[in-house]
């Protein structure tokens, strides 16, 4: 074998172990997103397969994409985005497509229901809980990005319960994580089951309050 040949194995044999190591790294990335809790429906969404016919559509889906790309390029001041609207509208696709660009970033990020994210606090309190309330609150208040989906369906007057969640989303704002809340609820809605205080800190700064007020994909035969 010649030097020139012997110069192309080693050239290809590198990269080989280049390509080797891209797939890996996507694998592994691939399976941080399918372990951050996006519902398999939503897994395969992104902001290419979002349909946008309308202005208001194509302004929520302007808004998301810029939010994921400010958090992929670095900009990490716990700005907050507020997805709200009827069901079947498209919040949870543009949500989970922002989560999922953030993860391939190398940030880290959770996916939950507020039921689901109350309950793993709740079954803390059982005798032989797997684990400790404060570290069922960390899960919730350490990832980079926490999305929060079906805000406002439940509590009502449970004060404790939604002490939890302000508790979280309190703790979110003030170490700067970045939170998303999606919630079959108008603005005023949002306020109101919040409250001032909490709803004030989540549009402080470059935050974002989106409003979905088309009808259902769902029902048109769309699919979101």
């Amino acid at each position: 074998m010649s030097l020139e040949e012997l110069a192309e194995h080693g050239r290809r044999e590198i990269r080989q172990l280049l390509a080797a190591r891209r797939d890996e790294a996507q694998r592994r990335l691939e399976s941080a997103v399918g372990r951050c809790g996006i519902p398999p429906r939503f897994r395969a969404k992104t902001f290419e397969s979002y349909r946008a016919t309308t202005p208001e559509q194509e302004l929520a889906s302007r808004v998301c994409r810029s939010y994921a790309a400010r958090f992929a390029a670095g900009a990490r001041h716990g700005d907050s985005l507020l997805l709200l609207g009827g069901p079947g509208t498209g919040k949870t696709h543009l949500a989970c497509a922002i989560l999922a660009n953030v993860i391939r970033a190398g940030h880290t990020g959770l996916f939950m229901s507020v039921p689901a994210a109350l309950r793993t606090v709740r079954d803390t309190y059982a005798t032989r809980a797997a684990c400790s309330e404060s570290e069922a609150l960390a899960m919730l208040t350490d990832p980079d990005l926490l999305v929060l989906d079906e805000v406002g369906l439940t509590i009502g007057s449970d004060d404790k319960r939604r002490a939890m969640l302000f508790d979280v989303l309190d703790t979110r704002y003030a170490n700067l994580r970045a939170t998303i809340l999606i919630g079959n609820l108008t603005d005023e809605e949002m306020e109101r089951y919040l409250g001032e205080r909490i709803m004030d800190r989540l549009c402080e700064g470059d935050s974002a309050v989106v409003s979905f007020t088309w009808p259902s994909y769902r029902r048109s035969g769309g699919g979101v």
